[in-house]
């Protein structure tokens, strides 16, 4: 293993970043433990390279809101490689595992991060309700008008954040109202594709949603179909239909997916693995994983 390895899978936290030696308020950042905002990269220069290394995975356990002002980023989200350009507006759950790749010179970007207890009470939006619950990611490129929204919202909610007394109630209003706009860019862009998807491909899509969001602790067919409104034998023939695969093959791809990213970034024993994947104990757990992907744990993890 390399040295970057050894690290493991570290969290971040805005307590974290409350606890650097820096002034948690200044023209581009507003920091507490419990809520953050940066108005443009400048707010981060100056912890860049000691708290968010190049390469090294991280657990964020707040969740952020990003719009990218310009230039771009390549990053991995739960293993996966993305390039995040200007217009894009990226939502993830508290719990998303990212790694910086690469930022190019002309980067800029606009932040919000917060715990789930600053809306403890507060009546969420469905998206904020999945954005919560974890396992919500995605990226929708923003048009001119939208853009221009969400701007304009952003910096009522910064000056509101410089209020006092410190307007919670107000906060968590806008934040809300943030996800609800979010919500209505990615319904804007659901509703195009839909006009060029037959009814089986958006079951299809709706059934992956739900399995990147259940899969460790759901493996039955029949949770997937009654959430869907389905006959689990209806909810199979779609998915072959659209995939050419069986429910189960993408039900066991995530939570290969998810025993890969501890293997990869944790240094937990393959018991503690098996036992967080639900598996009733590590001989199963050792089997299955051999049996999808050719090796055993161990050995995948020594390979990588």
């Amino acid at each position: 293993m390399t040295t970057m390895q050894f690290k493991g899978l570290l969290p971040l936290t805005l307590k974290q970043l409350c606890d650097c030696p820096i002034e948690p308020f200044n023209e581009n950042r507003f920091l507490t433990t419990s809520f953050g905002m940066l108005r443009s990269i400048g707010g981060v220069r100056d912890i860049h390279g000691t708290m968010v290394v190049n390469e090294q995975p991280y657990r964020i356990l707040e969740g952020r809101i990003l719009h990218i002002k310009s230039g771009c980023i390549r990053v991995k989200i739960n293993l996966q490689e993305y390039v995040l350009r200007t217009h894009h507006l990226i939502i993830a759950s508290p719990g998303t595992v990212f790694q910086l790749v690469d930022v190019s010179s002309d980067f800029d970007m606009s932040m919000i991060a917060f715990t789930n207890d600053f809306l403890d009470d507060w009546k969420e939006e469905e998206l904020l309700k999945s954005y919560m619950r974890g396992h919500l990611y995605f990226c929708t490129s923003l048009e001119e008008e939208e853009e221009r929204r969400w701007e304009e919202l952003c910096s009522i909610l910064w000056e509101l954040l410089h209020d006092a007394p410190f307007p919670m109630a107000a906060i968590q209003s806008l934040i809300s109202i943030l996800f609800y706009h979010a919500a209505l860019f990615r319904r804007n862009e659901l509703a195009e594709m839909t006009q060029r998807k037959p009814r089986q491909e958006e079951i299809f899509d709706r059934f992956i949603d739900l399995v990147n969001i259940h899969a460790v602790g759901q493996r039955n067919v029949s949770f997937y179909a009654n959430r869907l409104c389905l006959t689990p034998r209806y909810l199979s023939t779609i998915v072959r239909q659209a995939s050419g695969r069986t429910v189960m093959d993408w039900i066991n791809e995530a939570i290969v997916q998810e025993a890969k990213m501890q293997l990869r970034h944790t240094n937990k024993p393959v018991y503690q693995i098996a036992d967080e994947l639900n598996f009733p104990n590590p001989s199963f757990f050792c089997k299955y994983f051999r049996r999808l992907t050719g090796l055993t744990p161990r050995f995948f993890r020594k390979k990588v």
